[in-house]
């Protein structure tokens, strides 16, 4: 279940010629794609323009290259353009230990399974649910929500 979260959430390298071009995002090869809200910088896109980029979801995370569509063999290297932040996600907390004040960690290897069986059966019930995707960080809080609720 957990590799079917990170199959959902990997960068799909996607490649074509850009057939309409609006505000959020762009149609390529009849699927439109939307800019993620994370790019630092979206390039100045054209129709028939031909792009490289990484795609996670239909969402556009870096365009890699753009080549004008009117001939030309003008390349515009997007990294070079827009610099990306040296640390954009914040520090990761410190992990919480495991064990309990009497030196038992049976208590945290418990919580432990009974979190990945939560992640398990939240992941189980948004495939079931086909007329709405569900972003990784939705999973995440059915499974705490789930988590919560049986541990209390």
């Amino acid at each position: 279940m957990l590799q079917q979260i990170e199959k959902k959430t990997s960068k799909v390298p996607v490649s074509g010629t850009i057939e309409r071009v609006n505000e959020k995002g762009i149609k390529l090869n009849g699927e439109w794609f939307n800019f993620s809200k994370f790019m630092p910088r979206v390039p100045e896109l054209k129709e028939g323009d031909l792009i490289e980029f990484k795609s996670s979801k239909n969402f556009i995370n870096e365009v890699s290259r753009v080549t004008p569509g009117n001939g030309t063999s003008e390349r515009k290297d997007v990294h070079a353009e827009a610099p990306k932040p040296e640390n954009p996600l914040p520090p990761a907390a410190p992990p919480l230990p495991m064990d309990t004040p009497d030196g038992d960690s049976s208590h945290g290897e418990t919580d432990r399974d009974e979190l990945l069986k939560c992640l398990k059966d939240a992941v189980q019930i948004t495939e079931k649910v086909d007329s709405a995707r569900f972003s990784t960080q939705d999973i995440i809080k059915l499974a705490l929500t789930l988590f919560i609720h049986r541990t209390a």
